[in-house]
């Protein structure tokens, strides 16, 4: 057989035999079989029929031939198999490149090994990659198998649930029903027992009254005879008393004279420290002294002052509500360009995975996409929790005050004692605010005034309520009724300019600066500013009316049909004030021993007529800190009802004006707000740290839309006391501003006071970041009745 023969048999047979393969071996590179085609080659090289320049075009041929094959098989091919396609075709343009190289035999040996080592290697690529795609389509039949297997495990679920809520609707309702019956009979039985207590009282106060009428003949007796000696005794008492007398008179002085030096230190570096703004206060202060010279003379000069001031506080908090909102967009703008930059990386990374994929897994795309989508979104919730986590792992993290543990056993269970109760730190202050206030004034050392007041609490005995309604039931056990009509009810004339109220006699103002004035009423100074301007922000109108007995409704409206309505006195004292959502009335507050007076007395503490506070129930159930009891439920513990009996629904300004009223109630200290000394911003990383507490605050009001808080300021003893007003009262109004612009949580369910350096933490005369706080009440069962017919 000739060699063209032997040619035709080794070569072409094999290239027409790959040709006809089945659609599905395109796949594969077409190639002769592994040696053939180069044993055909030597051999003819050997017996010298082709020359070198034969041979490459017999190869070129044979490529072209082979190519024209699988074009025609490629007309069945998928878009995948077009992008192989371009692959091979780039590689055969570079064999192409190389055919020089081929002269060489043993290079053109090792390459086509090479080759085919990698058919192989793509060959098995190919089959793993089918495999995998056979086994994923395999594992999503069997998860959607699981899916619907999962759903009819929810449906059975919810079917169950809705039975068990059913079921346990039904039993409590029996157990409503049962501590209802329950509750009356422990009231049936607390009355008679009452009633016993009262009869045995009255039948031992007659036999001592008996015993002591015979006592006191017999001791008139014995008076007569000891008269005389009595008599010179007295002269004797009345003269040691006279000289202890003048010794304390001595002490006292002499301390007297040691505070006034040390203020007068305090003020002279103050002044040093302050000429510019002691200037600028005395300007001020005249400027306020000719005002009140003005108000006297005519109420319309004093109506324009008072517009002007408001004119001016309002631009002063709206530039710091610019700036707080500047701070919050730049937080914002930080916060949306973090969140993007790790969409943007998850992004880039799924981009990778579906590149190192190969193209055939398209079928599985959509399925992947929905769970890159759900991946992102967990990722994105991840980092909102971590960033909470941050913030709750500062507040852990923050310097917490030394532990004092012989306070801290007593702070355990203060009803063992009938001593003043300091918090449990080193150079902790009284815990109730009545208690540094008895510190602080009155007669003696403080050492003798703490022992009057232990004497006093001896007799004592409290009975922590258990909800408001209980604290605020009369002596008979019937719930306070006060019963009182819509807050609209009477027509009123109506104006637009707000009205000036007029001082009371009683008090004398000191200083004015913007909306603030400083009183001093009976002998204690207050800061008092009206809380209209944060109450009106944002509002569409805002109009007034003259109501009878020189009283003033005022009006505030907001989007969405909500309507603000206040009741004053010609003194500025609230009267009532009530929410409305559409034509629903939510009163907030209404003090009716207020609205029927004319004649003003001078303002008297309500406090005075009780005995000291006895607190009976542990300080941490007392007051919260917000930087070391993070873990607390806050809406269980604003929540919880007075620590004793209300004597009776108290106004807003009794409650502000005395500590031994808002003792009564429990108080959160928002110590992770850090003021800077002189300063009342927040930033907004430490407005992240409240919350937890506007959540808490947000969930009350939810179920409860008439809630009332009050917001107390409080500085160091850094400054003058005036100054210190002003400040802590600031600082309680950004708190407040806060929590309704950041939180959503309503204006007018919020109210502020400052309180200065009169209720420090920590004893200190320096500065002290402890004292530089913001304290949160829930004043509801003080300032208004809960139990009240509408």
């Amino acid at each position: 057989m000739g060699n063209r023969t032997k040619l035709l048999a080794t070569v072409a047979l094999p290239i027409a035999s790959i040709i006809w393969q089945p659609a599905d071996a395109a796949a594969f590179r077409i190639m002769p079989p592994a040696g053939t085609g180069q044993q055909v080659i030597l051999a003819q090289a050997d017996e010298g029929q082709l020359s070198e320049e034969e041979l490459r075009k017999l190869r070129r041929k044979q490529r072209q031939e082979a190519q024209q094959g699988e074009s025609q098989n490629g007309e069945q091919q998928s878009d995948k198999q077009k992008s192989r396609e371009e692959r091979r075709k780039k590689q055969q343009q570079a064999e192409e490149q190389n055919g020089a190289a081929e002269e060489q035999k043993a290079a053109d040996e090792q390459q086509q090994s090479d080759k085919q080592k990698a058919r192989e290697e793509r060959r098995k690529k190919q089959q793993a990659e089918e495999q995998n795609r056979a086994a994923e389509e395999q594992k999503a039949a069997e998860e959607q198998q699981q899916s619907d297997k999962q759903k009819a495990r929810e449906e059975r679920r919810k079917k169950q649930q809705q039975a068990d809520e059913q079921n346990r609707a039904a039993e409590e309702q029996k157990a409503a029903e049962q501590q209802k019956a329950a509750e009356e009979q422990q009231q049936s039985d607390k009355q008679k027992a009452r009633e016993e207590r009262r009869k045995k009282q009255q039948q031992a106060e007659e036999q001592n009254r008996a015993a002591e009428e015979q006592k006191a003949a017999e001791e008139q007796k014995a008076a007569e005879e000891r008269k005389a000696a009595e008599q010179q005794k007295a002269a004797e008492e009345l003269k040691a008393a006279e000289e202890l007398k003048a010794a304390e008179e001595q002490q006292q002085s002499e301390q007297q004279k040691s505070r006034e030096e040390r203020r007068k230190k305090q003020q002279q570096a103050e002044e040093q420290n302050r000429a510019a703004e002691e200037q600028k206060a005395a300007e001020q202060q005249k400027a306020a002294e000719e005002q009140k010279a003005a108000e006297q003379k005519a109420a319309e000069e004093q109506k324009a002052a008072d517009e002007q001031q408001q004119s001016e506080q309002q631009k002063s908090r709206e530039e710091r509500r610019k700036k707080q909102q500047q701070a919050e967009e730049q937080n914002r703008a930080a916060d949306e360009q973090k969140a993007a930059e790790e969409q943007k990386a998850a992004e880039d990374q799924n981009v990778v995975e579906e590149q190192q994929r190969s193209e055939e897994q398209n079928a599985a795309e959509e399925p992947q996409q929905t769970d890159r989508q759900k991946a992102r979104e967990e990722r994105r919730k991840k980092a909102e929790a971590e960033r909470a986590r941050n913030a709750d792992e500062t507040n852990r993290n923050r310097p917490r005050p030394e532990i004092d543990p012989a306070r801290e056993e007593i702070a355990r269970d203060p009803s063992r004692t009938n001593q003043t109760i300091d918090l449990p730190v080193v150079g902790g202050a009284a815990v109730l605010d009545s208690d540094k206030e008895a510190d602080n004034r009155g007669q003696g050392s403080r050492e003798e005034r703490r022992k009057r007041r232990a004497e006093e609490r001896r007799n004592v005995r409290v009975e922590v309520p258990t909800s408001d309604a209980d604290a605020q039931m009369i002596r008979d056990g019937e719930p306070r009724r006060v019963e009182y009509g819509a807050i609209e009810r009477e027509r009123g004339e109506r104006f637009d300019r707000r009205p000036g109220y007029r001082a009371p006699d009683y008090a004398k103002v000191e200083k004015r600066e913007n909306n603030r004035v400083i009183i001093n009423i009976d002998n204690r100074t207050f800061v008092r500013h009206y809380d209209s301007d944060r109450l009106s922000r944002r509002a569409d109108d805002v109009y007034y009316e003259h109501l009878s007995r020189g009283r003033v409704r005022e009006t505030i409206t907001r989007p969405g049909g909500i309507r603000v309505v206040t009741i004053r006195n010609s003194y500025g004292e609230i009267i009532q004030r009530s929410r409305f959502i559409g034509d629903r009335e939510y009163v907030l507050y209404y003090a009716p021993d207020v609205e029927y007076i004319d004649d003003r007395r001078p303002f008297y503490d309500p406090g005075r007529d009780l005995p000291p506070m006895r607190l009976t129930i542990p300080v941490n159930d007392y007051i919260i800190d917000t930087s070391t009891d993070y873990d607390r439920d806050y809406r269980a513990f604003l929540r919880s009802p007075p620590v004793e009996p209300v004597e009776r629904v108290y106004t807003l300004d009794e409650v502000k004006y005395s500590a031994r009223i808002r003792d009564k109630v429990r108080r959160i200290d928002l110590d992770t707000i850090t003021f800077a000394t002189g300063s009342a911003e927040i930033s907004m990383e430490q407005a992240k740290t409240l919350r937890r507490v506007a959540d808490a605050i947000n969930d009350l009001l939810d179920e409860n839309p008439d809630e009332t808080f009050l917001i107390e300021g409080h500085t160091d003893a850094v400054g003058s006391d005036e100054s210190n007003l002003i400040l802590s009262d600031e600082r309680a109004e950004s708190v407040a501003t806060l929590l309704t612009e950041v939180y959503d949580i309503p204006p007018e369910n919020l109210s502020t006071q400052g309180y200065g350096e009169r209720y420090l933490k920590v004893e200190t005369d320096g500065p002290e970041q402890l004292n530089r706080r913001v304290t949160i009440r829930r004043v509801t069962p003080l300032v208004k009745p809960v139990a009240s017919a509408q």
